[in-house]
């Protein structure tokens, strides 16, 4: 378990030699072969390393002390495909996309991530035709399951859009911000869309629409009694020109100004950022296996390592604002530890802090943040840059591997 969370990239051969020298302090490995592993990772279940997130999800937030947004987790809810290895089993597991005459094995992601946090409080691998609406469902449910007395506001996508699943949050006790198009999804957006009004209250009869709609709705909202629902819903025009429309269920327009709605939806980012992350710094998609056991252990491991490194990152972040607040010698107002520099430190380090003495565990802990520390970039608001035309090319100076 603990070579699975140490973030393996390299060949099998590679790896665990340069993990059983890092813990064992020399070079014979001994018995511990690519094939070895193999076997014996056969014997694990995947649901470890659901088990130890959730653990770690639940403790961190038992205080209170996390960063929240006017009393409330911000929690984005959005899904990603990831390629899979090309075996007959993992095609029948987790199925095929088609696209212009190319197959290639796929899976759904769906990840419920704090966006203010950096921790991705619940994830699901499931097959490549499941639907992100159904996955959020799971979220919901699971999510008061893990922290049942969190105040949540989630942000949603333009792949979310339903009345029954507003109705759900709405009943589960979830306050949510959605990005929807200016038509097709209600009347009253649409009627809302063609006027000339920025914000707008809605209500939505819940007896109307679809027969499957509305006996979803009810099955939703049974045992009780409500059959109308009052909603919010603005307009925002970007930079750009593109219109935004962002459904919302945040009605006080007192506690929440159309300006804060925005600037609440785009921290939404920090997800995308995150499936950047998972993608391209801990390599998601780089199987150790081919089975779909393998798959799993090797995609919960990496979401349940992410969260390890994002909460030495926050504090060695702490401490660096604590640092720079009121340093005048500081040329920007913030600066924010490199997570990808951050990552590759602590391969290796991270596990070997498990084997450390507990006497010499602090100090040898406060080194590790130091170094880290050193690490940081400008955090510059409101900065953009123009789209370029990408150029494929084989090697990148600027985008090199942290593992």
């Amino acid at each position: 378990m603990l070579f699975q969370i140490n973030l393996a990239t390299k060949s099998l051969a590679v790896e665990l030699t340069r993990f059983f020298t890092r813990i064992e302090g020399n070079g014979e490995i001994g018995s511990y072969t690519k094939q070895s592993y193999s076997e014996a990772r056969m014997k694990l279940k995947h649901s470890a390393y659901i088990e130890l997130n959730d653990d770690i999800v639940k403790d961190y937030y038992t205080d209170g002390e996390y960063k929240q947004y006017k009393g409330y987790r911000l929690i984005a809810i959005d899904g990603s495909r990831i390629q899979l290895p090309n075996t007959a089993v993992v095609i029948k597991e987790f199925g095929i996309a088609e696209n212009q005459g190319t197959s290639v094995p796929m899976a759904m992601t769906s990840v419920a991530y704090d966006v203010l946090n950096h921790l991705a409080v619940n994830a699901y691998l499931d097959r490549y035709a499941t639907s992100e609406r159904l996955l959020a469902e799971r979220h919901l449910e699971r999510l008061r399951e893990l922290t049942p007395h969190s105040n949540d506001i989630l942000l949603l996508d333009r792949g979310y859009p339903s009345v029954p699943l507003c109705v759900k949050m709405l009943v589960l006790g979830y306050q949510f911000v959605i990005r929807c198009n200016g038509k097709g999804f209600l009347r009253e957006i649409t009627t809302f869309a063609q006027s000339g009004k920025t914000d707008q209250l809605i209500e939505i009869d819940l007896k109307k629409g679809t027969l499957e709609r509305r006996e979803k709705i009810e099955s939703i909202v049974h045992p009780h009694s409500f059959d109308r629902v009052q909603l919010r819903i603005v307009k925002i025009t970007l930079k750009n020109g593109t219109i935004e429309y962002l459904l919302t269920s945040l009605i006080d327009r007192q506690a929440v100004s159309l300006h804060e709605l925005h600037e609440l939806y785009h921290l939404r980012w920090n997800e995308e950022t995150y499936f950047n992350f998972q993608k391209n710094v801990l390599e998601i998609e780089n199987w150790s296996g081919k089975s779909p056991e393998s798959i799993r252990q090797d995609y919960f491991a990496r979401v349940f390592s992410g969260n390890l490194n994002s909460l030495l990152i926050e504090e060695a972040q702490e401490q660096v604002d604590e640092e720079t607040q009121h340093n005048a010698e500081r040329q920007y107002e913030r600066y924010t530890i490199n997570r990808t520099v951050a990552t590759g430190i602590l391969k290796d380090a991270m596990i070997e802090m498990l084997f450390v003495p507990r006497e010499s565990w602090e100090l040898k802990y406060k080194m590790l943040l130091e170094t880290i520390k050193k690490h940081v970039i400008p955090s510059i608001p409101g900065r953009t840059f123009p789209r370029k035309v990408k150029i494929a090319n084989k090697s990148f100076l600027k985008r090199r591997k942290a593992l």
